[in-house]
């Protein structure tokens, strides 16, 4: 005999191929963990996943762990989800230019490469004259004010990829966007180190899964 949720899963796939706006949010989620928690129902696991997430938005970046039933298997499947998302929105980035010349379009850039993460990450953007994307560097992984962020290595590999252009951001897991005084104590020592090499430092970026904030933005550098 067939569980009742092998029926709701046809149900809601038949739903999906007819009219896929028709899907709530954790329904879409209860699809996507179908493929990869097999036997039982997964109804409450997408519900609980949406919850604490935050919204749909927040679930390629959210712990597995921290929902009953969800493992190993789920956290995988929904990286490479974000993974997929990431790539595809920057595919041609070796073949085409990729300007960043806005705060949104590095904020665009940023949210798939560390705005989902749970640890902070701390990268650098470099740019040409023109604000192309020349390459880009996860430098660290901890919290900022306890990270070993020296703005020599930065400024290292911004002569290296001959940027004119440096924005460096990094990310708040807890959706904070809020600068600490750390975060503006080293933009003001990575401004003066690039400075001293004739390199500007476009923006320091605050990224979070849902939002960003601006240094140059919001006029505090």
């Amino acid at each position: 005999m067939k569980e009742h949720f092998h029926g709701h899963r046809q149900r809601l796939k038949e739903r999906f191929l007819k009219e896929p706006e028709s899907l709530y949010d954790y329904e879409v989620i209860e699809l996507l963990l179908g493929y990869v928690v097999r036997g039982r129902d997964v109804k409450p696991q997408a519900k609980a996943l949406i919850e604490r997430a935050g919204g749909i938005s927040g679930a390629p970046g959210y712990s597995m762990a921290d929902v009953e039933g969800l493992g190993e298997e789920a956290r995988v499947f929904f990286s490479l989800i974000r993974e997929l998302m990431g790539r595809s929105a920057y595919e041609d980035i070796d073949r085409e230019a990729v300007i960043l010349d806005k705060p949104e379009k590095a904020a665009s850039f940023l949210r798939f490469r560390i705005g989902y993460e749970q640890k902070e990450q701390f990268m650098a953007l470099f740019m040409d004259i023109n604000k192309k994307l020349l390459g880009y560097k996860n430098f660290f992984t901890g919290t900022v004010d306890r990270m070993a962020v020296y703005p020599r290595e930065i400024a290292e590999e911004a002569i290296k990829k001959k940027a004119s252009f440096v924005i460096v951001a990094h990310n708040h897991p807890t959706g904070s966007l809020n600068p600490s005084e750390d975060d503006i104590n080293l933009t003001d020592k990575l401004i003066k180190a690039l400075g001293a090499l004739d390199i500007v430092m476009a923006d320091h970026i605050i990224i979070s899964r849902t939002g960003f904030f601006s240094f140059k933005r919001e006029h505090v550098i």
